[in-house]
C-alpha cells in the first residue's frame, strides 16, 4: 500500500504549489572552506520526503537542497505524507546525504562518502541526523559500511516510506567530490579500519549484476588484450561479498578490472595504490 500511494503521488510534483523564497530563511556559511566548497542553513518550517529528499515549507515546494550533489538523477518523489493522514517525523538537525534513485557502487564511493567524510571541514554536530535513500540504504556495501563502523560516530538513517522528516533547521554542502579535504579522511578511515594492506595481489574484475554481465565483460576483457589471460583474474560481486573483503581485495590488486559505463571502479578513490594498473571495459562494443 504504502508503494502504490507513492506511485500514485509520484506525478503530483511538477504541479506542487512552490514556496515563496521569503517564507524561509536562508544563510550562507563561510566557515573558512576551500574553493568550490559551499555551506548553506535553511530555517523554517521544513519537511523532507522520502523519494528524492526534496524540501517543502509550510507543506509548498522550496528548493532548499542543492541538486547538485544530494544524487543526480534523484528518486521519484512520494509526496503522501504531505496529503491528509500523512506521518511526520520531527528530527533536529538534518542533512540530505544522498537520496540519488542510483543506488550503485560508484554512487556510494564518488558521491556519498565523499560528501560523508566532508562534515567534519564544515563544523557540523556530530549529532546531525543524515538522511540517505531507502534504495541505497539497502546495498550489501552500505549495510557493510554501517556494521563495520565506517560512518562511526555520526548517525546515518534511511528515509522511511510513506513519512517524511520534520525539522527546523537543514544544512546543505556542496564539495568538489575529488576535493583532497574530503578524500584523504575517507582514505584514512578505510584504511585503519579495513587495512593493513598488502600489494601485487592477483588482478580482481569489480562486477555488479555479475550473473547477467558476466558473458559481456568476458568479451571486453579479451578485446582489451590487457596482457593476462582472463583465468588470473577474480571476480567480486559487491552484492554477494562482505563490503571488508571487496576493499581489501581492490587495495591489494594489480590490475582492478570495471565497466566503464557502470563506473565499479570508483571504489579505487576509496584504497588508492601507485602500484595498481586500472583496466575499463566498454561492455556494448562489438
Amino acid at each position: 500500500m504504502r508503494e502504490w500511494r507513492s506511485l500514485l503521488t509520484a506525478p503530483m510534483l511538477r504541479f506542487w504549489p512552490k514556496a515563496d523564497a521569503a517564507e524561509v530563511g536562508m544563510t550562507e556559511l563561510h566557515d573558512n572552506l576551500p574553493q568550490g566548497w559551499s555551506h548553506r542553513r535553511h530555517t523554517g518550517d521544513l519537511v523532507i520526503e522520502n523519494g528524492g529528499g526534496r524540501v517543502f515549507a509550510d507543506l509548498k515546494r522550496h528548493a532548499a537542497a542543492d541538486a547538485r550533489q544530494a544524487g543526480e538523477p534523484r528518486g521519484r518523489a512520494d509526496l503522501s505524507p504531505l496529503l491528509p493522514g500523512g506521518r511526520f517525523i520531527p528530527r533536529e538537525p538534518a542533512l540530505v546525504l544522498y537520496a540519488g534513485g542510483e543506488a550503485s557502487l560508484a554512487r556510494f564511493c564518488d558521491t556519498l562518502l565523499p560528501r560523508f567524510f566532508s562534515l567534519d571541514r564544515f563544523g557540523l554536530p556530530q549529532a546531525t541526523l543524515l538522511m540517505t535513500s531507502l534504495r541505497m540504504g539497502r546495498t550489501r556495501p552500505f549495510q557493510d559500511a554501517i556494521s563495520d563502523g565506517l560512518f562511526r560516530p555520526r548517525p546515518v538513517e534511511l528515509f522511511r516510506p510513506a513519512t517524511a522528516i520534520r525539522v527546523q533547521q537543514l544544512d546543505d554542502i556542496v564539495i568538489p567530490l575529488d576535493s583532497p579535504e574530503a578524500l584523504g579522511p575517507m582514505q584514512a578511515k578505510a584504511a585503519a579500519l579495513y587495512g593493513p594492506f598488502a600489494a601485487g595481489g592477483p588482478p580482481v574484475l569489480v562486477l555488479e549484476h555479475s550473473a547477467q554481465r558476466f558473458p559481456a565483460a568476458e568479451a571486453a576483457f579479451e578485446r582489451a588484450n590487457p596482457g593476462i589471460r582472463f583465468e588470473e583474474v577474480i571476480m567480486l560481486d559487491p552484492a554477494l561479498m562482505p563490503f571488508h573483503r571487496l576493499v581489501k581485495a581492490v587495495a591489494e590488486a594489480s590490475m582492478l578490472i570495471a565497466p566503464r559505463a557502470t563506473g565499479e571502479a570508483a571504489i579505487a578513490t576509496l584504497v588508492p595504490s601507485p602500484e595498481r594498473r586500472t583496466l575499463l571495459l566498454d561492455l556494448r562494443e562489438g
